[in-house]
């Protein structure tokens, strides 16, 4: 079990308290805002009151202790950057920042942000590529070139063992799980004598064009 801080619960940092304090982790939460404090304290083993950009708030919690902490402060990039300024002064292990734009990324990589993220940018772009290529179930990319992406193996594939189909020699794919949508069941590293089903999604790493080529 990690212990994160999350300061600012607008949608976005109420979202990750939900998500990792679902997950087992200890969370503490911090806003301004008091409806928004009550919202969290069924997500959070401690919710607070108080305004993060304030110095001597921020001592008082021991931010040593944490593994991490988000900040998400929404379009007041003034307090975000204070705030991480602080959070950097008294040692946090690791500071995630929700940026409004680039150069406000650029500040508070500057100001001691370890890792910046612009949700709203990703999103857009995540809809983007699944309204242009609407074979692809869910992807992550992982570079310019290399792309994790969820796909419904073509029917051709369905009874054929992973073997047979030879994807890295054809495709240049790797297949690196598969997915059961009838059972929930997950395969990691599948056995090459792995049959194919029709309830099978295929989680594969490559090239995006390569992985669109399987269902062409």
């Amino acid at each position: 079990m990690k212990q994160f801080l999350i300061i600012g619960l607008g949608n976005f940092g109420m979202g990750v308290a939900k998500t990792l304090y679902k997950e087992g982790h200890n969370i503490t939460a911090m806003d301004k805002g008091k409806s928004r404090v009550q919202l969290v304290q069924s997500y959070s083993n401690q919710a607070l009151l108080a305004d993060a950009t304030d110095m001597v708030v921020l001592r008082q919690i021991d931010i040593e202790n944490f593994d991490a902490a988000v900040v998400s402060t929404g379009i007041d990039q003034h307090a975000s950057i204070l705030i991480t300024l602080h959070l950097k002064e008294l040692k946090c292990r690791e500071i995630i920042v929700k940026a409004e734009d680039s150069d406000h990324g650029r500040i508070l990589l500057a100001v001691g942000a370890d890792r910046v993220v612009f949700p709203e940018e990703e999103m857009a772009k995540k809809l983007a590529h699944s309204l242009s290529r609407p074979n692809l179930l869910d992807f992550i990319p992982l570079g310019e070139d290399i792309t994790v992406a969820e796909i419904a193996p073509p029917t051709h594939f369905h009874g054929k063992t992973i073997a047979s189909l030879k994807l890295r020699q054809k495709y240049h794919v790797e297949l690196i799980a598969i997915k059961d949508v009838l059972d929930g069941s997950f395969k990691f590293i599948p056995s090459p004598e792995t049959f194919f089903k029709d309830t099978d999604i295929m989680v594969c790493i490559g090239k995006l064009e390569d992985i669109e080529r399987i269902q062409e």
